[in-house]
């Protein structure tokens, strides 16, 4: 839709009566201030009709609650219901400073797909229903508050429920607004547990390296729970906060794949340091007391899950190139597919902690091809040492994969252990041998 015709929509009330089907442009969205607010109109400019008329409403469902962390991003989920249901809906929703409600604006609304859009008004910005979007009644889409802590904040949204016929009349529009308090949590800073704080990924160790991926426990250390997700990234680089939380690993912030009050999984960043060195949370609530760990040049570690135990052995959770089928005896886990491996096959290994690839990749990032290690490696079942291929994964982030023919050895379970610039796992893990 072009401006001009954005610009003719906003006259909608002079002009209704000679042109109704512009009414139903209006399935884009509407323009800015709709929303009840101090300052703002209701949708009933547009569409005739009394606003909140019995039988439906519009309201508003907030993960966090009715409070606010400064900075820190919530998701925010807007339902339409009406009786009988309407088969066009939308909506407008404004947040604004309690102190300012005609033109102060609060946070910034991010879009979490194509059924919603943000709208401006300088200086204030909506977020409302797409064309697409039109067809539903729920729309989802993430809010971060200021910075620093605003005072309360106020949320003003409308709703229309609408019968798609082109004209501007028969629609029925809603409102609602909520108040959000800053969360007492402001006041609680992370704090890392005392034992084992930072444990390696798939090892369970403090082993930590470069590009390895860790788990770092505590409390407090977010006050949401979320993986990341692609509008998170910036091209192919990987975000370093999540909803304002960071870990940060000898001064440098790590990559942030996910956070929770209890555990945050990192990447760590690059960093040619070894011996101790110091890791932190950083976030809305302040910063955690640090913790020291040794940091080694590498720290493989293969992958493998508790599941996996079964009769006091650990199995290996290397997989077949179908990436469906795991290594192992048949019937191993109920419900899971196994099979075992017989001298010749090709096998999969996924690790972590495995160093340099070759040419240079950076931490934080993944790449559309495979990337040779660029250290030593050995691969051995027992003591004999098999062929295999080391990488970075493609599409992955800080993701070794191994693809490894299985020697000739005997049948049975057979240890197996993955070596890189002399540094072994020091895992003891087994997979299954069968001609």
């Amino acid at each position: 839709m072009s401006r001009q015709q954005k610009i003719l929509l906003a006259k909608c009330v002079t002009i209704l009566s000679v042109i109704p089907a512009m009414i139903y442009a209006h399935s884009y969205g509407p323009d800015p201030r709709k929303t009840g607010a101090p300052g703002d109109a209701l949708c009933t400019e547009c569409h005739v009709g009394t606003a909140n008329p019995p039988g439906g409403k519009v309201e508003v469902g907030f993960a966090g609650g009715l409070t606010y962390t400064p900075g820190a991003k919530q998701r925010l989920t807007v339902t339409v219901t009406d009786s009988p249901a309407r088969g066009v809906n939308g909506f407008q929703l404004t947040a604004r400073l309690a102190s300012n409600e005609s033109n102060g604006q609060a946070g910034a609304f991010t879009p979490l797909d194509a059924a919603t859009q943000v709208v401006k008004a300088a200086p204030l910005e909506f977020i409302e229903h797409t064309l697409s979007g039109s067809r539903s009644n729920t729309w989802s889409f993430e809010w971060t508050p200021p910075a620093s802590d605003v005072g309360n904040i106020r949320i003003y949204v409308a709703g229309n429920s609408a019968n798609g016929n082109g004209q501007n009349t028969g629609d029925r529009i809603f409102s609602a607004n909520y108040t959000l308090t800053l969360a007492s949590a402001q006041a609680s800073r992370p704090a890392l547990r005392a034992q084992q704080p930072v444990l390696q990924a798939f090892s369970g160790t403090a082993g930590i390296s470069s590009g390895t991926w860790l788990e770092v426990y505590g409390t407090n250390l977010s006050p949401t729970t979320r993986e990341w997700g692609g509008n998170d990234f910036s091209g192919n680089g990987a975000p370093t906060r999540l909803d304002g939380v960071g870990v940060n690993v000898n001064g440098k912030p790590a990559f942030v794949r996910y956070i929770s009050p209890t555990q945050i999984n990192v990447q760590a960043p690059d960093d040619e340091a070894t011996g101790p060195v110091r890791i932190e949370i950083t976030g809305p609530n302040g910063a955690s007391d640090p913790v020291t760990v040794q940091k080694t040049k590498v720290s493989p570690a293969l992958l493998t899950t508790p599941l996996f135990n079964v009769g006091g052995v650990q199995y290996l959770a290397a997989l077949y190139p179908d990436f469906q089928t795991f290594v192992g005896r048949a019937g191993l886990i109920a419900g899971v597919a196994f099979r075992p491996a017989k001298p010749g096959d090709t096998i999969i290994v996924f690790a972590v902690g495995c160093g340099p690839a070759t040419p240079a990749s950076p931490a934080g990032q993944f790449f559309a091809e495979a990337r040779p290690l660029a250290l030593a490696y050995q691969v051995k079942f027992g003591e004999t040492v098999a062929p295999a291929q080391g990488f970075l994964a493609a599409g992955a982030v800080g993701l070794c994969q191994f693809n490894v023919t299985v020697p000739n050895v005997a049948d049975g379970d057979s240890r197996i252990d993955v070596s890189i610039d002399g540094t072994a796992t020091g895992q003891t893990l087994y997979t299954t041998i069968q001609r």
